[in-house]
C-alpha cells in the first residue's frame, strides 16, 4: 500500500488523460456515425441501432472476463498498466479503419464493414476501460482523496465533452473534397492523437499499489460465481440501478434532441442541427465542469444520498423544461437545457465511481480476495448494457413513430410530436425513478455502510 494517501497531482493528470481518452472511444464512433451512416447515407435507423448494439453486447460480455483477468494479471509493469498501454494502440488502430470504407460500396456493404470493425473496436475498448477504471481505484484508499481524483478525471471527461461533438462539423468543412475524406482524415486524427498517444499516458505515469502476496490473494471463484457475488452487494446493486436509469432511460430520451434540432428546429438541415449539437454538447461540458465542485462539496457535506437526490430533482425539473427550450427560432434558450439537466451527468463522474471504488473496499475487507476489476467490469458492463439499451431503443423507436430520413425536411408532424414527447416525459421520468430507488436502498445501504 502507499504510504500516503495523498496522490501525486502528475499521476491525477495522467490518470484524467486516460478519462480523457475514454470519453472519445466511447463516444466518437457514434457521433460520427450518426450524422454519417444514418443522416447522410439513409441507412435505416434500425438497422443501424443494431450495427451499434450488437459490438457493444459483445464488449459487455467480454468485461467481466477483462477484470478477472486484469486481477490476477501479475508483471513488472504491474497488473493493469500493460493492459491500458496495448489496448490503447490497438484501439487507435481500430478507430482509423473504420473510416476507411469504400465510397462506392452500397450502403448496405457500407454498415456491414462498420459493423464488422465496430466488433473488434468495442473488444479492444474493454481491455482499456476497465484497466483503467481500476487503476482510479487503486490509486488511494482515502475517500476525500479518491473523490479529488474522481473529480480530476471529471475535468478531463468534461474537456473531452466539449470537443467531441464538433468531429462530423470539422469532418463536414468545405475543405475537404468530399464528406468521406473529411470523416478519413478526422477518424484518423482521433485515433492516433487522442487515442494512441494521450490514451497511454496512464500506462507510463501512474504508478500501480504494489500488492504484497498478491498470489495468495487472488480470487479463486469462477467468473460466474464472482458475478454472482459482486451483483450480491448492497452498493452495487444501487449503482447498477442509478446507471440504468441515467445511461439507459435518459440516454435513450436525450438521443432525441439530435433529430428535434435537425428536423424540428431546423427543418431538416442537418449542418445546422450538427453545429447546434455540438455547441449544446459543448454547453453541457463546460456547465458540468461548473458543477464539479459542487456536486463535490454536496456529497462531502451532506452524503452521497442527499446530494443524488437533489441533483436528480433538478434533472426532473429540467426534463419538463426541454419541452418550451427546444423551440424553433429561440435557439440561444437551449443553453438553459445544461444549465438543468447536467449536474445529473456530474454525479455520474464524480459520486458514482466513489460508490463502486466504497463496494470493492468493503468486498476486499471481507476477505473475497482481489477484485477491483471485477467490480470495474460489472460497472462497465452495466454502463455499455444501459448504452445498448439506449441506441437500440431510440433505432426502434424512430422507426415506430414513422421517422425516415429520405424525406428529410418532410417529417411528419406526428413524427415531430413523438420526438420531442420522448425527449421531455423521458428526462422527467429518469429524474423521478433515481430519486425513488435512493429512498428504497436507503434504509438497507445505511445499516451496512454508514459513511454514505
Amino acid at each position: 500500500m502507499r504510504e500516503s494517501s495523498t496522490v501525486p497531482l502528475s499521476q491525477k493528470l495522467a490518470l484524467g488523460c486516460g478519462f480523457f481518452c475514454l470519453l472519445f472511444l466511447e463516444k466518437a464512433c457514434e457521433i460520427l456515425a450518426v450524422p454519417f451512416y444514418q443522416m447522410t447515407l439513409g441507412v435505416d435507423p434500425f438497422l443501424f441501432s443494431i450495427a451499434l448494439t450488437i459490438p457493444i453486447i459483445f464488449s459487455t460480455l467480454l468485461s467481466p472476463w477483462v477484470g478477472q483477468l486484469s486481477d490476477n494479471f501479475s508483471s513488472k509493469y504491474g497488473r493493469r498498466r500493460p493492459f491500458v498501454f496495448v489496448s490503447a494502440w490497438l484501439s487507435a488502430i481500430l478507430f482509423g479503419v473504420m473510416w476507411m470504407v469504400p465510397e462506392g460500396w452500397s450502403t448496405n456493404s457500407q454498415l456491414l464493414y462498420f459493423f464488422i470493425v465496430s466488433i473488434f473496436f468495442y473488444a479492444a475498448i474493454s481491455f482499456y476501460s476497465v484497466p483503467l477504471m481500476s487503476l482510479s481505484y487503486e490509486i488511494t484508499k482515502d475517500e476525500n482523496e479518491r473523490i479529488k481524483v474522481m473529480e480530476i478525471n471529471s475535468y478531463f471527461i468534461k474537456l473531452a465533452s466539449t470537443t467531441v461533438q464538433w468531429l462530423f462539423p470539422l469532418a463536414a468543412l468545405s475543405f475537404f473534397s468530399s464528406i468521406f475524406l473529411g470523416i478519413k482524415t478526422v477518424g484518423w486524427l482521433v485515433a492516433i492523437l487522442v487515442i494512441g498517444c494521450i490514451g497511454i499516458l496512464p500506462a507510463i505515469f501512474v504508478k500501480e499499489v504494489r500488492l504484497k502476496n498478491h498470489k495468495t490473494i487472488q480470487n479463486t471463484l469462477s467468473l460466474f460465481d464472482n458475478i454472482k457475488s459482486i451483483l450480491r452487494v448492497p452498493l452495487m446493486q444501487l449503482v447498477i440501478c442509478i446507471v440504468l436509469i441515467q445511461v439507459g432511460i435518459a440516454a435513450y430520451a436525450a438521443k432525441m434532441d439530435y433529430y428535434v434540432l435537425v428536423y424540428y428546429m431546423f427543418g431538416g438541415n442537418i449542418e445546422n442541427g450538427a453545429t447546434w449539437k455540438a455547441i449544446l454538447s459543448m454547453g453541457y461540458a463546460i456547465i458540468a465542469a461548473i458543477y464539479i465542485p459542487i456536486v463535490s462539496w454536496l456529497s462531502r457535506r451532506y452524503g452521497k444520498f442527499t446530494a443524488l437526490k437533489v441533483i436528480f430533482m433538478l434533472s426532473a425539473i429540467g426534463g419538463g423544461a426541454k419541452w418550451f427550450i427546444y423551440t424553433p427560432g429561440v435557439t440561444w434558450l437551449l443553453l438553459l437545457d445544461p444549465i438543468l439537466c447536467s449536474a445529473i451527468w456530474t454525479a455520474m463522474t464524480v459520486i458514482i465511481p466513489v460508490i463502486v471504488a466504497q463496494a470493492s473496499d468493503i468486498d476486499r475487507e471481507k476477505g473475497e480476495g482481489c477484485r477491483e476489476g471485477r467490480f470495474a467490469a460489472i460497472y462497465h458492463l452495466t454502463i455499455t448494457f444501459s448504452i445498448m439499451i439506449a441506441i437500440l431503443g431510440s433505432g426502434l423507436t424512430l422507426d415506430l413513430i414513422g421517422f425516415d430520413a429520405h424525406n428529410a425536411t418532410h417529417q411528419t408532424p406526428e413524427s415531430l410530436l413523438s420526438m420531442r414527447r420522448i425527449l421531455t416525459f423521458g428526462t422527467m421520468l429518469s429524474g423521478v425513478l433515481g430519486i425513488y430507488v435512493l429512498y428504497l436502498f436507503k434504509k438497507r445501504i445505511y445499516t451496512r455502510s454508514p459513511s454514505n
